[in-house]
């Protein structure tokens, strides 16, 4: 005999090794009914779980020391600027008027 049950218990049921058939209306209207198992077991499927992240110090470190690196980059090239850059990739070297000699 089988009893509809709510989606947790029907699963607790499934993990305990029991079978569990699963009822659904398809898009056209029509029913179809499957074993959970057959439906879980499919190649194509893939289960995501969100986890906790789990902290790792090496990784923290490496990101720590690749953004100093970068700032320091940052801070070298407007300590050192060359000229404004063209929007067609060439260079205009200051203008006269800002020298003073």
């Amino acid at each position: 005999m089988l009893i509809e049950k709510n989606l947790k218990e029907a699963l607790a049921d499934y993990i305990k090794g029991k079978p569990v058939t699963v009822l659904w209306t398809k898009d056209d209207g029509s029913m179809d009914v499957r074993l959970l198992s057959d439906i879980l077991k499919q190649e194509e499927n893939h289960f995501l779980v969100n986890v906790p992240a789990y902290h790792n110090p090496e990784f923290a470190q490496a990101v720590a020391e690749m953004v100093d690196q970068k700032r320091i980059d940052d801070c070298n090239r407007e300590a050192t600027p060359a000229g404004r850059t063209e929007k067609d990739g060439s260079t205009t070297p200051p203008s006269q008027s800002r020298i003073r000699l």
